[in-house]
């Protein structure tokens, strides 16, 4: 009996060691051959201060969430579904066009060991600076060719700008797979236009994904500068371009009155351009810096208040910058996130990969917060967002969605849909103001919207049904706002003040005309602009100082001859100036004969001068 129940125990309990063993068997083994994934590494130094002074609150849950991102990431290089081979030969490259950097700083060198103590390694284990065959750095001075691409600027701007970009990389153990190129395109902090053009041209030409440009033009511009310009469609076909909106605490407009753009600074405001804005958080809620540029001009919020950096001074030492230059690395850097998932799941499933434009778009919608800054609401860049696989649609306009009554223009909506892999499928329902409207368009998922000529605001919904995607009345909506235009002073500074005389145009030339003194004068605003501003809007009119009328026009007769000065008051600001020369009698006196006795007079004297001067010499 003894025998048969040790058997019998033997019996039951050999089938439980069995499965035991198989178990420990497949978790040896499926750890041996899964694809390695390292714990993240920082440099000691970085680590310590981070922690004893808390640096890092722009990595926190209720910001970046970079514990999400991590987890996230770390699932990514452990799933069959992603190939990361092809990009530890050809990795993701992240171009900074900037003042250089000090490539002996530990947070580019990574010269340290897994504990983040440092090492005399000839290249570090931990390096993220991008490199040639030989090993060599692959880096330019745009701005003087005849220098390295060291960091010489008094704040190591370029230095603490790519060490925010170091530091993702390494706190996401990515040292492998995105790489910094460094370039300096400054004399200085001072950018040129042809130092920063050619810095971008040298980008492209190495193989960049992303280029990053934490700077901007000392002044607001218009669509014709050089530095919105020089982003062209065939390189942000090339590249996801993000820049800095400036720090001059300006609200920017779309056009104003006169067709122009306002407080645009590029290359921020250009089109093919990711423009970052700067928040803070003060007691827990999000807004947008003082000193930050803001609003319809630029694309996302990004966390730019005491960022703590590599300061370029000792290869070791770090420091905190705010400022919108410190915004933009942030979105530089989940943009090259986003193209290094999208390149490693098509490796691995075969599917086409996205191109840098969507890629942009992507990054651009990426928000789940909003904030109110003045009449704009702005986007809070949301990381979770853009590298979740939930799908999710945004409209995009492409056409001024502010506009002014008598000024109205067509919009042209889109319907953007991500994950890209659902763009283009499924189908579309248009409204606006809650009515389904015809869609004349070929394409569905793009829809002409024309604003009606008055004051009002119109939305517009988008409802997307997708089977593949098992989606109902997924919904999107945008506005569309007409009002009276508001002129700013300067912009009323440049209105000019028509003058008729029975009907009939009078002569004018640099804002003077001449007129006699018998004859009745009528003074107009452009009936365009009239139209434009609120009705209540009152026109006053002053002759010399002096207030003489109210009304859209104003009829004088001057009672006697000399000069006077005419302009409009409209609303709180004043027109130009316009001088009416006043003569009595058959013969006219026009501005080109006054100008020409002015000439006449300045070449007398010039004349006179010079003759007194020989005179002079040859007394001496």
């Amino acid at each position: 009996m003894k025998n048969t129940a040790k058997n019998a125990t033997f019996s039951r309990i050999s089938p439980l060691r069995v499965i035991v063993m198989a178990v420990v068997l497949v978790l040896f083994f499926s750890v041996i051959f899964a694809p390695s994934v390292a714990e993240a590494v920082c440099p000691d130094g970085y680590v310590e201060s981070v922690k004893d002074k808390n640096l890092d609150w722009q990595n926190g849950e209720d910001e970046l969430n970079l514990e999400y991102v991590k987890t996230r990431v770390k699932s990514w290089l452990s799933d069959p579904q992603y190939d990361f081979s092809a990009l530890e030969k050809e990795p993701i490259v992240v171009a900074v066009v900037d003042t250089g950097i000090n490539f002996e700083h530990e947070i580019f060198t990574g010269k340290y060991d897994e504990n983040g103590v440092a090492t005399d390694d000839e290249i570090g284990r931990y390096d993220v600076l991008l490199r040639d065959e030989k090993g060599d750095i692959i880096t330019v001075n745009t701005a003087n060719e005849l220098k390295n691409a060291y960091d010489d600027a008094s704040n190591r701007h370029g230095t603490h700008v790519a060490g925010i970009i170091a530091t993702l990389i390494h706190e996401l153990d990515l040292e492998k797979y995105i790489k910094i190129l460094p370039i300096k395109a400054s004399k200085g902090t001072s950018f040129s236009t042809s130092g920063v053009k050619a810095g971008i041209a040298f980008a492209i030409e190495n193989g960049a994904d992303v280029v990053n440009l934490s700077l901007c033009e000392d002044s607001a511009g218009t669509e014709s500068s050089e530095f919105n310009k020089m982003i062209t469609d065939a390189y942000a076909q090339k590249a996801v371009f993000v820049a800095a909106a400036g720090n001059d605490g300006k609200p920017s407009y779309e056009k104003n009155i006169f067709g122009e753009f306002r407080h645009m600074y590029y290359p921020a405001a250009s089109k093919n351009v990711i423009g970052v804005m700067n928040y803070t958080t003060e007691n827990g809620k999000k807004k947008i810096a003082s000193t930050s540029n803001y609003g319809s001009a630029y694309d996302i919020c990004a966390p730019g208040e005491y960022i703590y950096s590599a300061d370029g001074k000792t290869a070791d030492s770090y420091k905190t910058l705010k400022g919108t230059s410190m915004a933009t690395p942030f979105i530089s850097f989940a943009s090259a996130l986003a193209i290094l998932k999208g390149r490693a799941y098509c490796a691995a499933t075969g599917e086409k990969e996205c191109g840098a434009v969507d890629i942009a778009q992507n990054v651009k919608q990426s928000y789940t917060e909003t904030i109110k800054a003045g009449n704009f609401t702005l986007g809070v860049f949301d990381f979770a967002q853009l590298i979740s696989d939930d799908t999710r649609i945004r409209i995009t306009a492409d056409g001024d969605t502010e506009q002014y009554v008598n000024a109205t223009n067509p919009v042209k909506f889109k319907l953007n849909i991500f994950p890209s892999e659902f763009a283009n499928l499924g189908s579309v329902v248009w409204k606006v103001n809650g009515k389904e409207v015809e869609n004349d368009s070929e394409n569905q998922f793009e829809f002409t919207f024309v604003p009606e000529n008055k004051v009002g605001i119109s939305t517009i919904t988008a409802e997307w049904t997708c089977e593949e995607a098992n989606e109902t009345n997924k919904v999107a909506q945008c506005q569309v706002e007409v009002k009276y235009a508001e002129y700013n002073q300067t912009e009323t500074g440049r209105i000019e003040i028509s003058v008729t005389n029975g009907g009939k145009d009078v002569e004018t030339m640099d804002k003077t005309v001449t007129v006699d003194c018998k004859k009745k004068i009528e003074f107009s605003i452009d009936e365009s602009i009239i139209k434009s501003l609120n009705p209540q809007t009152t026109v006053h009119w002053y002759v010399d100082g002096n207030y003489v009328a109210a009304g859209n026009t104003f009829v004088c007769e001057f009672e006697r001859t000399g000069v006077h000065y005419v302009k409009a008051k409209i609303g709180n600001y004043f027109t130009s100036e316009t001088s009416v020369y006043v003569y009595e009698g058959e013969e006219e006196v026009t501005p080109y004969d006054i100008t020409a006795v002015v000439v006449v007079c300045v070449l007398v004297v010039c004349l006179a001068a010079v003759v007194i001067g020989v005179a002079v010499k040859k007394k001496v």
